[in-house]
């Protein structure tokens, strides 16, 4: 079970504990509070699942805060508790908000019952808020997580994506540039599907070398390798019953991909030095930004591993094929951040809407937020302008009307592409780090293009 929190408003103290060393035995995280006053504190402060409130404090009646939270905390679920039960105050509490009622002295059995039924309750919330989400129009534009825009080909992703989430799944392939939302869409099916409030466990196959990955999937026994210093859960063992999700899986070692293959194909596997089997039941989201077909050809990706994970395939368009959402993703970015830094940050002038209208946006819609959230750290009045933006320097050779900038619209994609990583590369004298700064990507995706066009560094030293 995931960690939910509840918070135990209660001036006896030994009701409250009672109750909390139960919750805590179950898993729950548990706060607890004697007044109304230091509760209102606590709520203010963190976030919890649920309230669990005494109908007599000393300092304020429980109904009142009943009603004033039901309001304040809408994804928050209240249980009333209290040694002066009947069936009319019940029947006043759950009118007021109430999601359920206990009496004291609280029985264990019928408490962990009443919190199961909250937590099948949130989950539920969850699921329906988000699909509330997935088909919200206002003024056309779709909203999915931080996906947000209104665009046909983004439509025609999330429409898949619902789609997708309605099965259970066995492997779902998302494939998409660096920065496009892989990630959001994974953890966003994983919420909408059937497996729901169980666990989605993450693993980036590009940021750990072959042997760690091997142990942090697999798991291992005490002394199967020398660091093996005690037994070790791997990831697939975690993620049982829910979602594992296995970002940059192309980057993943050739040597491991057969070991993973009879994991998923079985759903069975045995740690690193272990005699056991272990069984699971989990679905798998693999993505990458890599052409998986090439490396496939190359012999750099298994093609029955291939086959295998893409079974439900899924493609997240670039930034630049859905320019149309750059308006709906402004509002959206200026108003999160504009809460955030304590602002009153309104929009872009009409000079910096042209110029992030213009931009192709290679790092995507990660670069994006990243440029709204400088923007907005910067701003010292209600609109953002082009100097606030600090676009990356080769911006400004296309908005100065540069050679590239004016022969861009008349070349194929991957033409374009190679022209701005050499000019990139030229600005930055050949020094990969600062040219990835420039272009606004990550450097292992700049490596990667630069291995994909053959542009050689020492060209541009």
């Amino acid at each position: 079970m995931d960690k939910f929190s509840v918070l135990i408003v209660e001036d006896n103290l030994l009701v409250s504990t009672t109750v909390q060393d139960i919750l805590t035995d179950e898993g729950y995280r548990v706060e607890c509070a004697e007044t109304g006053k230091s509760a209102q504190k606590i709520l203010s402060k963190n976030e919890f699942n649920i309230v669990i409130l005494d109908m007599m404090l000393p300092d304020i009646d429980g109904r009142s805060l009943l009603t004033k939270w039901h309001k304040a905390y809408p994804n928050i679920v209240i249980i009333i508790m209290t040694a002066y039960g009947d069936v009319s105050t019940a029947v006043d509490c759950l009118k007021s908000g109430a999601y359920d009622f206990l009496t004291k002295p609280v029985d264990k059995t019928f408490l962990l019952k009443t919190l199961s039924n909250c937590i099948d309750h949130l989950n539920l919330s969850k699921k329906v808020n988000v699909l509330t989400q997935l088909t919200k129009r206002e003024t056309d534009t779709v909203v999915m997580g931080e996906i947000i825009g209104k665009s046909p080909i983004l439509n025609k992703t999330i429409d898949m994506a619902k789609l997708i989430a309605q099965s259970d799944f066995s492997c779902l392939f998302i494939k998409g540039e660096s920065g496009t939302g892989k990630g959001l869409f994974a953890k966003t099916i994983h919420k909408m599907g059937k497996r729901s409030g169980k666990p989605f466990v993450e693993l980036n196959c590009s940021a750990l070398p072959a042997n760690l990955i091997e142990s942090e999937l697999f798991g291992h026994k005490r002394g199967a390798f020398t660091d093996a210093k005690e037994d070790k859960i791997g990831l697939l063992e975690l993620a049982h019953t829910g979602t594992l999700f296995l970002d940059e899986i192309g980057d993943m070692d050739v040597t491991l991909q057969v070991k993973l293959l009879k994991a998923i194909e079985e759903q069975i596997f045995r740690k690193i030095g272990g005699t056991v089997d272990v069984t699971v039941d989990i679905s798998i989201i693999a993505a990458t930004n890599q052409n998986v077909e090439k490396l496939v050809a190359d012999g750099k990706f298994r093609a029955d591993l291939y086959y295998r994970l893409n079974v439900v395939p899924i493609e997240i368009p670039p930034l630049r094929d859905r320019i149309e959402d750059i308006p709906s993703l402004s509002d959206h970015y200026v108003n999160v951040f504009s809460r955030k830094f304590g602002k009153n940050i309104e929009g872009f002038t009409k000079t910096a809407k042209e110029a992030i209208s213009n931009y192709s946006w290679p790092g995507n819609v990660r670069e994006f937020r990243n440029v709204v959230e400088r923007g907005c750290i910067l701003s010292k009045n209600s609109l953002i302008g082009n100097d606030e933006l600090l676009f990356p320097d080769i911006i400004g050779q296309e908005s100065n009307n540069s050679d590239i900038n004016d022969n861009l619209p008349a070349m194929p994609l991957a033409k374009a592409e190679n022209l701005i990583i050499k000019a990139a590369m030229t600005k930055a004298k050949g020094n990969k780090n600062k040219a990835a700064r420039i272009l606004g990507v990550h450097r292992t995706t700049l490596y990667k293009k630069l291995e994909e066009y053959s542009i050689s560094v020492t060209d541009f030293i």
